[in-house]
């Protein structure tokens, strides 16, 4: 019977972009998601996101998350940073920069990140200096994890797929448009109890050597 105590500690792989295909919300996103928007924010920061915490702190989810990913090409980002780089020549007929202009116009803020734009004149600095910047180096040099950056992260799934899910969804998305060479980081930061149960087990549990002879299978299916 699969010992419950088994924890997962997060993982850096280093794979190919191209072969990272599915994308799937984090277990647990929603309620924190829901909680965001219809509880007060001393509520969210003070107890929802300390259970979220709670129910991730070893890494190791049931559910049915992995089996409800979808393909990485459907996600919104995928499809803004497809279309931009079509358009990388005549960026202002992008999509992205089209909805950039609307918010502007109807006198909000465009953010992405740390980037803000409150006007036009940013809006393009922002699409040039950052955006178009980003597709432009990833086709030149490939993908190159910067000093200081988070890494994008992902999960495995029941089977063993690798499965995107939060931070770097740009990042990944411009390296697969561009046709990026290179490694890409993931911070695997958990995996399906299912997965981890089908791993050789000793009374003691799963070995750390087996997961990481395991991790090191994923990683090799996935360059």
């Amino acid at each position: 019977m699969f010992n419950r105590s088994v924890s997962f500690s997060p993982t850096i792989l280093y794979i190919s972009p191209h072969a990272l295909n599915q994308h799937t919300l984090e277990p647990n996103l929603r309620m924190v998601v829901w909680s965001a928007i219809n509880l007060p924010d001393y509520i969210n920061q003070k107890l929802v996101l300390r259970l979220k915490y709670l129910l991730g702190r070893k890494g190791v989810f049931g559910g049915s998350w992995d089996i409800k990913s979808q393909p990485f090409s459907k996600r919104e980002e995928f499809q803004l940073i497809d279309d931009l780089n079509r358009n990388l020549s005549n960026f202002k007929q992008s999509t992205w920069y089209g909805r950039g202009q609307q918010i502007i116009e109807q006198g909000g803020v465009f953010s992405h990140k740390d980037q803000v734009a409150h006007n036009m004149q940013q809006l393009d600095e922002v699409f040039e200096g950052y955006l178009i910047e980003l597709l432009t180096s990833m086709k030149r040099e490939g993908y190159r994890h910067r000093d200081g950056a988070d890494y994008p992260e992902a999960m495995i799934g029941r089977d063993g797929t690798l499965i995107k899910t939060a931070h770097g969804t740009h990042r990944l998305a411009a390296a697969v448009v561009t046709g990026a060479k290179g490694l890409f980081p993931v911070k695997v930061i958990g995996v399906h109890r299912l997965w981890l149960s089908a791993l050789p087990e000793q009374p003691g549990g799963v070995r750390s050597d087996e997961i990481a002879h395991s991790l090191k299978m994923i990683e090799q299916k996935y360059r």
